[in-house]
């Protein structure tokens, strides 16, 4: 039986009641929607896009079904000054388009009528009640692309066509490479693509994923840790946009089998940015995925990290050390990197010398000697490190501890010594210690050494603009474990806005706990004491985990009880 939720199923009993197609064919079509893997495609879009049913047809029988009036773009006048208000990226991510206002109610042009959340987050932009009324998906993105100037992915799209330059189908079929290299270095899409990459930098991602999937090209921006569409194009723009990011970043376009890595650099006003790229051959063509660094963010203080003074104190302590082993833990992209690069620029003077060995060298820093990892020619973490010891160095920055040899080594440098920064992925603080030893790095080597762990997660801010005060949830609050000050606490979530693209959050922040080793651990350590023991001496010690931070910040008002659960909820 095909997976249908029970709205799908009253739409597809609608539209088998007004004859505008069988029973069988809905079964069928639900079954391949299934096998395809599709089952995210609304069954009226699978429907409309496969040849079952027309447009006009879905559009009737969803208008029924929701009690909407469906309306014809084409007739429409827009209200530019409304258009004004609701920014580009709203439209484009819900789909819809403010038309007109009569009297205080604005019309609002919708192409899916489940999304409740695009109709709120108009609602409270314009803080004014908006009437949906069902439109075409294909005439809402028209008139978006018309009133907001967007135009590229059509007009590429009709270039494109007139090329030939087709996307290559899963079986591997090969395309002419001159002519799809003309296709990637074509005005449409030199803009689309430029266009790509500025909004992603103006909207703060920090990665672009570009996906090929079976009937569209997808774009999707990760803001703040979460994912979030931005585009879908015609496929027949997949060959030519992955050929354009690959002449960028100077790739192979002919090697389509293998993945690739490549870097863009580009200047954006007075920012610095790089484009770390990375090409994976998939199903359906080539995903592209663009890591955005920007070059000032390597100058970041730890005061602008989110520490609490505390944390911040412990921290700096460990800093000031003359040997020994600090580490920064954490998942990817939780951002240890930023952390040890701004404790390097605390630390850092003309009297130290400083080396690192980074996989790859992501920003330069003055007066700090920096070597790429280069496996292919011999030169590992470990080979690094035993070569930095011939340097003469006073700090010694590793950029990640990924087997027993590098962190034997990083041991040994730190005994005869030298301070070593660098990081580990881990969950939490006290369970970095027993993930080295299971590692293999030797107790005899770790408890003399190690000084102290930071573990760092990222989370999202409130919204500045659209602030405002809100009463959790019992659930959230059982959940986040704040039962003995719900009700004396004033706690804040964000509306959703044109300054936050309707998410309700801006920006992120670090939460940290900071474990210092002392004699007592260091027992622990040579008695290969487990993560539940090290943990609950931590705690008697004073020790604040990252819930705690998390907790701190949301009674703050900085951000919510929602978040710092979904942040903090794998370390319990």
């Amino acid at each position: 039986m095909a997976k249908i939720t029970k709205v799908e199923r009253r739409l597809g009993s609608m539209m088998v009641e007004e004859q505008v197609l069988s029973e069988e064919e809905l079964e069928q079509a639900l079954t391949e929607r299934d096998r395809k893997g599709l089952t995210s495609l609304p069954v009226g879009k699978y429907l409309v896009r496969h040849g079952y049913i027309n447009e006009k047809d879905c559009l009737r029988v969803l208008a029924r079904q929701f009690n909407l009036a469906v309306m014809d773009l084409e007739e429409v006048e827009v209200q530019e000054d409304l258009l004004a208000q609701v920014p580009e990226e709203i439209c484009r991510r819900y789909k819809l388009l403010p038309l007109f206002a009569i009297g205080d109610e604005i019309t609002l042009a919708v192409s899916d009528p489940t999304s409740i959340d695009g109709v709120d987050v108009v609602s409270g932009l314009l803080k004014r009640p908006v009437q949906p009324v069902l439109v075409s998906e294909t005439q809402v993105l028209q008139s978006i692309a018309s009133h907001y100037g967007g135009g590229d992915e059509e007009e590429a799209s009709d270039d494109l066509v007139t090329l030939g330059a087709l996307d290559v189908d899963s079986g591997g079929r090969k395309t002419d490479i001159e002519s799809l290299r003309a296709a990637g270095e074509e005005a449409p899409i030199v803009k689309m693509v430029d266009k790509i990459l500025k909004l992603a930098v103006r909207e703060g991602a920090s990665d672009i994923h570009i996906e090929p999937g079976e009937d569209h090209l997808l774009v999707r921006f990760r803001i703040d840790g979460v994912m979030q569409k931005r585009f879908a194009f015609s496929m027949q723009l997949s060959a030519a946009v992955t050929s354009r990011v690959k002449i960028l970043s100077a790739l192979d376009i002919s090697e389509r089998q293998r993945p690739q890595d490549g870097r863009i650099q580009l200047k954006m006003g007075d920012r610095e940015l790089e484009f770390r790229v990375s090409v994976l051959p998939v199903v359906y063509g080539e995903k592209v995925v663009m890591r955005i660094l920007d070059r000032s963010s390597v100058r970041v203080e730890l005061t602008d990290l989110g520490f609490s003074k505390y944390n911040l104190e412990v921290f700096e302590s460990l800093l000031r050390q003359p040997n020994g082993i600090v580490l920064v833990t954490g998942p990817t992209g939780s951002g240890k990197s930023t952390t040890l690069y701004a404790a390097l620029n605390s630390i850092n003077s003309i009297e130290r010398n400083i080396v690192t060995v980074e996989d790859p060298v992501e920003y330069q820093i003055p007066l700090i000697n920096q070597v790429a990892v280069n496996v292919k020619r011999g030169l590992t973490f470990a080979g690094a490190l035993r070569a930095f010891l011939r340097q003469d160095p006073d700090i010694i920055m590793v950029g990640e501890i990924r087997d027993p040899e590098t962190g034997s080594i990083a041991a040994e440098a730190a005994l005869t010594g030298h301070l070593v920064l660098s990081t580990l992925h881990t969950n939490d603080a006290p369970s970095s210690i027993t993930r080295l030893m299971e590692m293999g790095v030797a107790p005899f080597l770790l408890a003399p050494t190690l000084l102290g762990i930071l573990a760092q997660r990222l989370l999202r801010r409130v919204c500045p603009q659209c602030k405002a005060p809100h009463t959790p949830l019992p659930a959230e609050i059982a959940e986040a474990g704040v039962q003995d000050i719900a009700g004396q606490v004033t706690f804040y979530r964000g509306k959703g806005c044109g300054y936050c693209s309707g998410s309700g959050y801006r920006g992120r922040t670090g939460i940290h706990e900071v474990l210092k080793v002392d004699e007592e651990i260091r027992e622990l350590i040579i008695e290969k004491a487990s993560t539940s023991q090290l943990r609950r001496v931590a705690y008697g010690k004073g020790f604040r985990d990252l819930r705690f931070d998390g907790l701190r910040k949301a009674v703050a008002g900085q951000t919510t009880l929602e978040e710092v659960v979904r942040v903090t909820k794998a370390v319990e």
